[in-house]
């Protein structure tokens, strides 16, 4: 995207674009062995609840919420 821009690419893709920035965002967990380096504190998030915050951010639920809001939350 920083080669072509955003602008360049189909609005469909561009939604699958968001989507993957936000899952990306969402991945970046909050562990408890990084308290001390982030100054997140640490959340315990179960195998269920983060595949079902995916399934969640990739059939577009969360269009409207900024790509921001997912980065170190532990679960939607």
């Amino acid at each position: 995207m920083a080669v072509i821009g955003l602008e360049e690419i189909a609005k469909e893709d561009r939604v699958i674009y968001e989507r993957a920035k936000k899952l990306n965002n969402f991945l970046t967990q909050p562990f408890f062995a990084g308290e001390l380096y982030t100054g997140a504190k640490g959340a315990y998030v179960t195998v269920e609840k983060m595949l079902e915050g995916c399934e969640k951010i990739c059939s577009g639920e969360f269009d409207r919420r900024p790509t921001d809001s997912f980065y170190m939350i532990g679960e939607v």
